[in-house]
This record gives structure tokens, sequence and C-alpha cells, in this order.
């Protein structure tokens, strides 16, 4: 069986995507910006107003023309692109600690819990933590045979207090007379693809 209890990880699920919100200070510099794309393109606009009236005026033209042109083009793209701009939203845990407890017992609830953080966010995303996670509780037998699923949970975040999550579930094995010679381990999902924690468990006697 191939161990697999990493310490972060991301969901490989698509990923959605969001307005990416901006504060006060990125709102007053957008504004600047903005006023002085319009102020070119009106100054364009208006030195075209004066080459209409003839005369000497009509040099104004060669100036006023491709000011506008160009700066009506770049205050429409600018406003257009700032309204679109998206973040993504990735969603992915970090710190993580999977606490199995002392072993798995036939017939008897394991508990099991998912300790973790939410990692810090890159630039242009914004991480958070899934909902839910699935637990199963798997054997494997002869080699020959696939991995049998003897149980599955859903692990709800029961707590996100100061930054620290908690993921709980149990599960629960049923006695087996074969299932002393049989591996077991638990594996955690976020779909129904592949595990991103696969943990054996110490079998124990029964009571």
């Amino acid at each position: 069986m191939d161990e697999r209890l990493p310490a972060e990880w991301t969901s490989g699920a698509p990923q959605a995507s969001e307005h990416a919100p901006k504060s006060l200070a990125d709102w007053a510099g957008w504004l600047v910006a903005l006023a002085v794309l319009v102020f070119f393109a009106v100054f364009g606009f208006q030195a075209m107003t004066w080459a209409l009236a003839g005369g000497w005026q009509w040099l104004w033209m060669p100036v006023g023309l491709p000011v506008f042109a160009m700066f009506s083009v770049l205050t429409v793209v600018f406003v257009y692109t700032t309204l679109r701009e998206r973040r993504r939203v990735r969603v992915a845990l970090a710190d993580i600690r999977l606490e199995r407890g002392e072993g798995l017992r036939p017939g008897e609830p394991l508990e099991l819990r998912l300790r973790a953080t939410v990692p810090a966010a890159g630039k242009g995303e914004r991480t958070t933590a899934p909902a839910r996670l699935t637990l199963r509780l798997m054997k494997r037998g002869e080699a020959s045979m696939p991995d049998t699923c003897c149980d599955e949970a859903v692990m709800q975040c029961e707590s996100m207090q100061a930054a620290r999550l908690l993921y709980m579930g149990t599960l629960c094995a049923r006695p087996d007379k074969n299932g002393g010679t049989a591996l077991w381990f638990v594996t955690v999902h976020d779909t129904d693809g592949e595990p991103f924690i696969v943990a054996p468990l110490r079998l124990l006697p029964p009571r």
C-alpha cells in the first residue's frame, strides 16, 4: 500500500473564479488613472473642435485626432478590463494532520480527526477550505482481489477558530473472521477521484 500523508494539498477539481475586490486605495488609484485617460481623450476631441474653425487652427487636427483616438481606446479598454478582472478560488489545505486514534477495533466506531489550515493565497487568487471531505474505510485482502470499501462517512468542517480547521468523521468495521489477516486503511477524498490521503490503521483485537 502506498501511504500518502501530505502536509499540503490542492483540489484537482475545476476551480471557480470570482470578481476581485479592491481596497479604497486601489479604487483611488484607479480613479486617478481613469481621470488622466479621460483628460487626454477630451483634450484630443477639443483640439479637433478647434481645427474646425479653419485657418491656422487646422494645425490642431494632426495633434487632436491621434490623441483622441488613442486615449479613447485606452479608456474603454481600461474600464473593461477592470470590470472583467477576476481571481481564481483555490480549494486547498495546509499543515494537514490526520488523527487515527489507537487503531481499528472491529464492531466499534473509530473517530478520525483531520486538522489543517488554509494556505496563504498567491497573486490573483483566494484560497478556501473544502466544506466537506469524504472518508472511507478500506480493506485489502488477497493480492488478486480489489480493495473493498467497508464504510464511508462525510467529514464536515466543525471548527474554523484561529485559522484552524477541524474535520471529524466516524467509521466502523463489521466483525469479520477473515479480517485479521487483511490490511486496513483509510482514504480521504474531496471528489470521487483519487484520494489525497491514504493512511494505514492498526488492527486491535476485539474486546
